[in-house]
């Protein structure tokens, strides 16, 4: 059997969309633990706000995080992570950047971009 580029395009698709439609909100926090497959939750979260924003490319999807003057401050932040719930839920996406050193002055958007590669 032999997918057909259509068929693997609709899977992209449906990936996509999955994790638009499930991944609602994202967490920062201050632990640099480098990330596993079984993560369940951040190492030490500190704040979780709803998805900002989405964008889906054709092979891509970029989640973006938005901390204002007044979210965050006094914290190192050096981990991300993608979640489907306000609160508990479950961990979709975590990952470890360069430290942010957050505070009244700073504002910050952070991105998580996710490449979509479906093939035979």
């Amino acid at each position: 059997m032999v997918n057909t580029t259509g068929f693997l395009d609709t899977l992209k698709t449906a990936v996509k969309t999955s994790v638009t439609t499930n991944g609602t909100h994202m967490a920062v926090g201050t632990d640099n633990t480098t990330p596993t497959v079984g993560d369940t939750a951040l190492g030490t979260e500190v704040t979780r706000k709803a998805l900002q924003e989405s964008t889906v490319g054709t092979s891509d999807i970029i989640l973006s995080l938005y901390l204002n003057s007044t979210e965050s401050n006094g914290n190192s932040l050096v981990e991300i992570g993608l979640l489907d719930a306000a609160s508990s839920g479950n961990l979709l996406v975590r990952d470890i950047f360069t430290t942010i050193t957050k505070n009244s002055s700073t504002e910050v958007w952070i991105d998580i971009e996710e490449q979509i590669s479906i093939t035979q």
